[in-house]
């Protein structure tokens, strides 16, 4: 005799890149269980790939919806899908700011709380404006979480390659040029020639492109300090 299914409760959620409106449904036992593995290993790679699964099947994506996706895109819908499945109210056991207190306090955070730091950050970088050149960003994808994680921001040739992977046109007073029809080794060459004031103005793109963030105080358990915390990102909402 089969068993019988349980209704799972449908929600309406608003996709911050575009404001559309999508269906998604609280994630399962069992994906719950994947998220809890991916955690416990503390692999960038591996948790970006239960959220991007997770988030696949509790949205209905496929993989060409998930790739048009921006990385805030699935931070904030991530997220949201939490708060449906376990509650709205996150909890962390936060350090102490004062590095002699080992007191861990535990901070509750309201998903409603939690906002999209610079959404409105321009893609237009101007590298040399007397001749006109520049170029037009697009926002990294989830693709790039693992080359963005802490250990790697020092690595010049991953910060290349992610930047090449955010170009979406360069330009200059004639012409724009779609980067989807120059050769990889164009685009490198091109990146290779810049100077280190135009480079980090791309660097700076990267670092300031859009988030989901949290500020909040808290006082220590333990030494009773006034501590502020800011959560940038959705890795930070693991803490």
């Amino acid at each position: 005799m089969a068993l019988p299914k349980l209704n799972v409760p449908q929600y309406k959620v608003k996709l911050p890149s575009s404001g559309k409106e999508i269906n998604m449904r609280p994630f399962l036992v069992r994906e719950e269980k994947v998220l809890l593995i991916a955690l416990e290993s503390n692999d960038a790679g591996q948790i970006a790939e239960a959220v991007r699964n997770i988030i696949m099947g509790c949205y209905g994506f496929n993989d060409e919806d998930m790739d048009k996706l921006t990385v805030f895109d699935v931070e904030y819908l991530f997220l949201q899908l939490r708060g449906k499945s376990v509650g709205e109210n996150m909890k962390l056991k936060l350090n102490c700011n004062d590095a002699e207190c080992d007191g861990k306090t535990e901070y509750s955070i309201n998903i409603d709380n939690i906002e999209i730091t610079n959404k409105d950050i321009s893609r237009t970088i101007m590298l040399d404006k007397k001749n006109g050149v520049g170029v037009q960003m697009q926002f990294p994808s989830l693709n790039t979480i693992k080359s963005l994680n802490p250990e790697n921001l020092n690595n010049v040739d991953v910060i290349m390659e992610v930047i090449i992977s955010c170009i979406e046109s360069i330009f200059d007073n004639d012409n724009v040029y779609d980067v989807k029809k120059e050769s990889s080794e164009e685009i490198k060459s091109f990146i290779e020639s810049l100077n280190s004031e135009q480079f980090t103005k791309l660097q700076k793109f990267l670092e300031n492109a859009p988030a989901v963030y949290h500020k909040g105080n808290y006082k220590c358990i333990k030494c009773g300090r006034d501590n502020t915390i800011e959560l940038r990102g959705l890795n930070s909402f693991f803490t």
